[in-house]
């Protein structure tokens, strides 16, 4: 059995009542975690705040230096930390693999990005006088993160928080706290100062909502579903509070009739359904011009039909579980609504005999889907999509705004001026025009809408975790 308790100031430390942590893959138990009490809580944010005064003081070079050192230690543990995913996450094990070697990418990208932060001197021109305009790191932060990718999505914040001399405390989702520990007690070996990087575990209503409403975080950063961030936003106005919120997403993905749809087929599938259909800014809706769209819907299920669900730690698994039941019972409920209120099953795969415990969906597509059906205006967190053919781009368009959601979008033409000017009209954060590929980290990413506030990854993203300072000098 596995277990984990909080890790705070150097040390992992126990408080509160332990609960289960269940194998997606078997539904059976393997190890516990720690739900932190209130004592715990205000025990990692005052070493937060402990550790932030004499981190922001570190040189900046030393900061990056750190941060690649845990880079580097990250890669050479990526077989024990890719196992650590599989078991608590469900994840296969080369998206597990790729998983650890993305936050690794992160931790250096943010460490050399901090080193070109630069501040500002206005030349007003006023006699003996000076402008600065400079940058400070906002102070302790509070990151809380989802089960589909605990390591990345952390490291999206905490990597830019510590290289511009924040503290940080991690909060994980309920069902993945390992990886996060593991994470801490690695940056803690490679010589993080006490304080720095702390963890509490624990479930949102408890732990969570003790570290939202804590006085001291200067920010909170949250992935996770647009209802929860609303929760923590209200918060946040309490004590005027920076927030950055990466929420819910519904993706469309319009594909018009002159696109060379065969050959982004593939990128489809797999912006649909990678970690079985887990993943914020996946295809949820995929509108598919008249014209192509029997051909189109024809090729999509031949090439689901390849796709291999199983256990996780199967070296040729595409697809594993669900996280939890009540993933798996939610993602369910959502298609049987979706078919009562007149959508059409076109495609549902078998589950094979290896998946008969375990919370496996099966790969689902439906047609037929209508603005007035409510899975057309819900984040569906599971292997299914949904089509819907149309006349033409500006109604796909319209169609594709309509929703709450604003996090990404996809487009296909043949046509690149006019996908350029269709592009612009769609009310996302991302848009991809005739390819799709991960986020780079270079470019800023984050939601319209209800689908977050603020922006992670880039430059962008690292200044979310400062506060702008003018100093006037005079002599």
């Amino acid at each position: 059995m596995l277990s984990c308790g909080c890790w705070i100031h150097g040390e992992e430390k126990s408080g509160g009542k332990r609960y289960p942590l269940t194998d997606p893959a078997t539904a059976e138990v393997f190890g516990q975690g720690v739900d932190a009490d209130a004592k715990l809580v205000d025990e990692a944010v005052e070493s937060a705040r402990e550790g932030f005064n004499g981190w922001r003081m570190l040189p900046v070079a030393r900061r990056a230096e750190l941060l690649h050192a845990l880079a580097r230690r990250i890669c050479r543990e990526v077989e024990e930390m890719a196992d650590l995913l599989r078991q608590e996450v469900g994840k296969p094990l080369k998206a597990a693999r790729d998983e650890v070697l993305k936050t690794a990418t992160h931790l250096d990208y943010f460490a050399e990005e901090s080193r070109r932060q630069e501040g500002r001197i206005p030349l007003l021109g006023n006699p003996r006088e000076q402008v600065l305009i400079v940058r400070e790191p906002v102070g302790v932060v509070a990151a809380i993160t989802p089960y589909n990718y605990p390591l990345s999505t952390l490291a999206c914040k905490l990597a830019p928080a510590l290289a511009v001399g924040c503290s940080v405390v991690a909060k994980p989702d309920e069902h993945t706290p390992l990886s996060t520990v593991r994470l801490a007690r690695l940056a803690s070996e490679e010589g993080f100062p006490p304080g720095v990087f702390n963890v509490i575990t624990g479930f949102g209503p408890g732990a969570g909502r003790l570290l939202v409403n804590h006085p001291l975080p200067r920010l909170v950063t949250f992935t996770g579903s647009t209802e929860t961030g609303k929760e923590i936003l209200a918060v946040c106005s309490k004590y005027v509070r920076k927030a950055v919120m990466e929420l819910g997403g519904n993706c469309p993905a319009i594909i018009c009739a002159d696109a060379p749809w065969r050959d982004i087929l593939p990128q489809v599938v797999l912006q649909s359904l990678k970690n079985s259909g887990q993943y914020c800014y996946r295809i949820g809706r995929l509108y598919v011009a008249e014209e192509i769209a029997d051909a189109f819907l024809g090729e999509l299920t031949r090439h689901l039909g390849r796709l291999r669900m199983g256990p996780p730690g199967a070296e040729d698994t595409d697809l594993g579980p669900l996280n939890h039941q009540e993933a798996l019972f939610k993602v369910r409920a959502q298609v049987a609504e979706a078919l009562s209120q007149g959508a059409r099953l076109e495609y549902r795969s078998d589950l094979p005999g290896s998946c008969a415990r375990g919370f496996y969906h099966p790969v689902t597509v439906l047609s037929g889907v209508t603005p007035e059906m409510s899975i057309f205006h819900q984040e569906v967190f599971g292997p299914v999509l949904s089509v819907v053919s149309f006349k033409d781009v500006p109604e796909a368009i319209r169609s594709a705004n309509s929703t709450s959601f604003g996090l990404a979008a996809y487009l296909f033409s043949g046509n690149l001026a006019n996908a350029l000017d269709w592009a612009g009209q769609i009310e996302a954060g991302s848009v991809w025009i005739n390819r799709i590929h991960q986020a780079y980290q270079e470019a800023p990413f984050g939601g319209m809408k209800e689908s977050g506030l603020g922006r992670e990854k880039s430059r962008y993203g690292l200044e979310e975790y400062t506060e702008l300072k003018t100093l006037y000098v005079s002599y």
